[in-house]
């Protein structure tokens, strides 16, 4: 019965600039303007600073003072560190979610699986990737572990950011990522976890191959 507020210009300002950046309408580190995304969003500059503020704390977006905002730059490093980050999460929640509800999870892992095919047979990228995004994220959905699914939160966009800006280098959407999420979709649905736990390493893994093509390694940085 409650009645649901109208969403603030601030939250929609977020949800359009997460989006640009995530599909790479804004590169890795380029500078945002704080007037010019007024004047194409139509309103003004305080929701979009604290726009920008929101997504800093996301990690999408650095703000440095007297200098502006500017889209967040990885290092190879920083890409090392959310591959393992997501690896270790992703894996834990389809634990979970397989053990709460694998039905549920299947079920949306297969409709994923049918937005791929879609995307692929009309050779449109961005929507690969969004079928791509769904297909990781149903294991969070499903978890039944808000805090679990909180931390994925945290990187979620600056992996979807990462991947497109190394989308070149990969070559085609779905070359290789495809064939091993219909190889994912079946262990998941077999419950075979052993299985799914060396097919998530070797494609999580894969952006750190194709990232140190394309992205600085800082001095005395570890490589994987």
């Amino acid at each position: 019965m409650r009645i649901r507020q109208p969403r603030s210009l601030t939250e929609l300002v977020v949800d359009r600039l997460r989006k640009a950046i995530v599909e790479g309408q804004f590169a890795l580190g380029e500078n945002i303007s704080e007037d010019k995304l007024a004047e194409a969003f139509g309103v003004s500059r305080t929701p979009v600073r604290d726009a920008l503020m929101q997504l800093q704390q996301s990690g999408l977006v650095v703000v440095r003072p007297k200098r502006g905002s500017f889209v967040f730059s990885p290092t190879l490093a920083d890409v090392e560190e959310l591959c393992e980050y997501r690896l270790m999460l992703e894996m834990q929640a389809l634990r979970l979610s397989t053990a709460r509800d694998h039905a549920g999870l299947v079920t949306a892992i297969r409709g994923a699986i049918a937005a791929m095919d879609a995307a692929l047979a009309s050779g449109d990228q961005y929507a690969y990737g969004h079928a791509d995004a769904a297909f990781h994220r149903a294991a969070f959905d499903h978890c039944g572990n808000r805090l679990v699914e909180n931390a994925y939160n945290t990187a979620e966009g600056q992996l979807a950011a990462v991947r497109t800006s190394l989308s070149e280098e990969y070559g085609r959407p779905g070359d290789a990522s495809y064939p091993e999420h219909l190889q994912m979709a079946e262990m998941i649905a077999a419950r075979d976890m052993d299985a799914l736990a060396a097919v998530m390493d070797e494609h999580v893994w894969r952006t750190m191959r194709v990232a140190r093509k394309s992205l600085p390694v800082p001095e005395g940085a570890r490589r994987a």
